[in-house]
C-alpha cells in the first residue's frame, strides 16, 4: 500500500514563458518550482526524479553560450541537491529501493549520478535516445543500474507508471493511489502548468503531436480514476491548500 506521498521542493528555475507555453512571446521570465517526489509504501521507498545537477549550484548562467541558454536560469543552492533534500527527510540514497527517473532533462535527472549501485527505473526509449547522442550532458551516466519499465508497470502498490512521450521519447507520468486520500496524477513535464492542460497548449516538446496525444490520454486516465492532477512546474498550483498536505 502507498502510505505517503511527499512533494519535495528542490530549488527553482527562471524560464522564459515561451518555453512554458508554445507560441507565447519571448522576453518574460517566470520562476517555476523544481520537484522531487518521495513515495513510501509498506515495503518500499522510491524517489521520483533527482532535481538539478550540482554544477548548477549558485550558477544561474550554467547554460550561457548554449542555444536558448538565456531562456533557462537555474536557481539552485546546496540544500537543493538530491542528497541534501533526502537528508532533510532523514534518508540517504542507500535507504531507497530505487529511483524512478521520469526523463533525463537537467531539472529531473541532475542527481541521478548519486544512485550508482541502486536501481534506476527508466523507460528504455529514454536510454536509447541518449545512447544515440555523440556528446552527453555531464549529468547523464549510462553506467547506472537501469531497470527498464513499460507503460502500466507498478513498481510498488499504489503507483502506476504511464509512458507519456512527446516532451522526450521515454517520458513517464505517474498515477498515485495513496492510502487515505484520492488518486493523484503527476503529469511531470507532459503538462508544465494547468494552462497547458486546460487550454490544450503544449509546452516545450520534442514532438508536439505525440506530446498532445499523451496529454489527451492522461486526461482520460484522470477522468477514469477521478484523480487530482499535479503539473510539472506550475508555480501557482504549488501554493494551493490542496497540495500543502503533500509538500515538505
Amino acid at each position: 500500500m502507498l502510505r505517503e506521498v511527499r512533494m519535495l521542493r528542490a530549488g527553482s528555475c527562471l524560464i522564459d514563458q515561451s518555453e512554458l507555453v508554445t507560441g507565447t512571446p519571448e522576453g518574460t521570465m517566470v520562476r517555476v518550482p523544481i520537484w522531487m517526489y518521495l513515495l513510501r509504501g509498506d515495503d518500499a521507498i522510491f524517489l521520483v526524479d533527482s532535481g538539478m545537477p550540482p554544477e548548477c549550484i549558485g550558477n544561474e548562467r550554467y547554460f550561457a553560450g548554449e542555444e536558448g541558454g538565456d531562456h533557462i536560469l537555474p536557481q539552485m543552492q546546496a540544500e537543493d541537491a538530491v542528497e541534501e533534500v533526502l537528508a532533510h527527510q532523514g534518508l540517504a540514497v542507500a535507504d531507497l529501493d530505487g529511483l524512478i527517473s521520469t526523463h533525463w532533462h537537467f531539472d529531473h535527472a541532475g542527481g541521478n549520478r548519486n544512485f550508482r549501485g541502486r536501481p534506476v527505473l527508466v523507460h528504455p526509449d529514454e536510454v536509447a535516445a541518449y545512447r544515440a547522442e555523440a556528446e552527453l550532458p555531464v549529468w547523464i551516466d549510462l553506467s547506472l543500474d537501469f531497470r527498464p519499465v513499460r507503460d502500466g508497470d507498478r513498481p510498488m502498490p499504489g503507483v502506476t507508471l504511464l509512458h507519456s512521450p512527446g516532451h522526450t521519447p521515454g517520458h513517464l507520468s505517474l498515477l498515485l493511489e495513496p492510502d487515505g486520500s484520492g488518486p493523484l496524477l503527476l503529469t511531470i513535464d507532459a503538462a508544465y502548468t494547468q494552462r497547458n492542460w486546460t487550454e490544450d497548449l503544449p509546452g516545450a516538446m520534442l514532438d508536439p503531436v505525440v506530446g498532445m496525444r499523451s496529454v489527451e490520454r492522461l486526461k482520460e486516465v484522470a477522468r477514469s480514476a477521478g484523480a487530482k492532477v499535479f503539473f510539472g512546474h506550475d508555480a501557482g498550483q504549488a501554493q494551493e491548500p490542496l497540495w500543502q498536505q503533500f509538500a515538505r
